[in-house]
């Protein structure tokens, strides 16, 4: 019998799941904002000991290690991601500008697209100046009607690289019929700033990534591939390598948001995104088939966020070809879930431009400096802080008893911030927190199941 792990990193904790043959043990440890391979790591170090051996001792004897990472998610919702270039033809240098004619409302929720006033299309994950033309075409049929000039690209690349840029998409008219010229591109670029550079500059093609009609989706599904992808191959080398220095000699498993799963060397970066609520999905199609189970609403409640997806008659939903991915429209198919702001780190404030209106979340305190109540600097109340007062969580035994929970100050942050601000007494406040996180999610649940034509009665809810 050998030992396998499965590890998702989440908003505020990391789980880890390991067995060796029949015996099964699960662990959770604070997830590390500031580097994700701390607590991949920690999470590691916690599950071996629970088999009485050290770390090394158990990476020697697995069998396999899974991975479910936020890395990829965390890059575009915080915007953080490398400065990238794009080269495309000449004449359609606009089309990611332009967008569809529905691109304003691409990944927001209904009662922000009715705020037609002021709703406004997404900040450009690429900046105007750093999209370039080039004077080549192939037509509809694959035919080469203008040849590519090397010269031309030398002089491009050469000129975003000047600007800063990291990283090159490039995503030629028609390459999905013929990708003669981005292939070209691509060599000349290798060849110009090869392995053995400092500078090296990774480059992808929309004719690999996404080898299908529709400039504006071939375009942003390469630019989101390759906006999440460096942050992430820094960080899986790091995580491998630290395996390796520890004696575990195969591939790390990365989870796909299609369901499945590839080696790390096999894996598109875009195919990692929101991978931890669709194996979750998944789980769920599996275990609802014990139990005879056809229909199921899958939801996670985790530090930072509430995700839902449904399983439909035994079948798990799937879009094709229009997937959205944060506010971009990508020709990726993977399943359906939903994720709100509504987690244990969710924090409680009020809104004062809506008459001291009493709001629970999208933000959230996340793992550090976490609820008020992990006593690790938060100042903010939020729904773990209200569900510690009205007695729902156990303060002394809290994570297993590895983390005690500090009643006293989570009772003054929320009279302080919201019970004297509205008036209340702190019992009543943490109450209302509840009360409303909890209209949130069975709203969006509501939303997922009844507004799309079922009856939430023919379900059944894993939690």
């Amino acid at each position: 019998m050998k030992y396998t792990f499965d590890i998702d990193v989440g908003g505020t904790f990391t789980d880890c799941f390991i067995t060796k043959g029949n015996e099964i043990h699960m662990v959770k440890t604070p997830t590390t904002y500031f580097d994700l391979s701390v607590c991949f790591m920690n999470a590691l170090e916690e599950g071996a000991r629970m088999f009485g051996k050290s770390l090394e001792e158990v990476l020697k004897d697995t069998q396999t290690i899974r991975y479910s990472t936020t890395i990829g998610t965390n890059s575009l919702i915080e915007r953080n991601g490398p400065k990238l270039g794009v080269l495309t033809t000449a004449g359609f240098e606009d089309t990611i500008f332009i967008g569809r004619s529905r691109q304003w409302a691409d990944g927001m929720a209904a009662s922000e697209n009715r705020d037609v006033a002021r709703i406004q299309k997404p900040v450009p994950l690429v900046s105007r100046n750093m999209v370039l033309g080039l004077n080549e075409r192939i037509d509809s049929f694959g035919n080469v009607v203008v040849p590519l000039k090397r010269e031309e690209v030398l002089d491009k690349v050469q000129y975003l690289v000047d600007q800063g840029a990291t990283g090159i998409v490039v995503s030629l008219l028609w390459s999905f019929k013929n990708s003669a010229h981005e292939e070209m591109v691509k060599q000349i670029i290798e060849e110009e700033y090869p392995d053995s550079y400092l500078g090296r500059i990774p480059v992808v093609l929309s004719s690999e990534v996404s080898p299908k009609s529709g400039e504006y989706g071939r375009t942003m599904t390469a630019i989101v591939n390759l906006y999440i992808q460096q942050q992430l191959a820094d960080q899986i080398a790091d995580i491998g390598e630290k395996l390796r220095d520890l004696g575990y000699k195969k591939p790390i498993m990365l989870v796909h948001n299609t369901g499945g799963m590839r080696k790390t060397t096999r894996t598109k970066a875009i195919l990692t995104h929101n991978a931890g609520p669709v194996a979750g999905v998944y789980g769920s199609l599996y275990v609802g088939q014990l139990y005879d189970a056809k229909n199921i609403i899958f939801t996670d409640m985790g530090g930072t966020s509430f995700d839902i997806g449904v399983v439909i008659n035994g079948q798990v939903p799937t879009d094709h070809n229009d997937f959205v991915i944060d506010r971009w429209l990508t020709q990726i198919s993977a399943v359906q879930t939903k994720s709100i702001g509504a987690g244990g780190g969710s924090i409680a404030w009020i809104n004062k431009a809506f008459g001291n209106l009493l709001e629970v979340g999208p933000m959230s305190a996340r793992a550090m400096p976490g609820p008020v109540a992990y006593d690790l600097g938060g100042t903010e109340p939020t729904v773990t802080d209200a569900d510690l007062i009205l007695g729902y969580l156990n303060p002394n035994y809290y994570l297993g008893g590895e983390m005690p929970l500090n009643y006293d100050k989570a009772y003054q942050a929320i009279k302080e911030k919201i019970a004297d601000p509205l008036g209340i007494d702190v019992v009543e406040a943490a109450a209302r927190i509840r009360k409303i996180v909890d209209a949130h999610m069975g709203q969006e649940i509501y939303k997922e199941v009844a507004l799309k034509g079922h009856d939430p009665r023919d379900f059944v809810v894993f939690a």
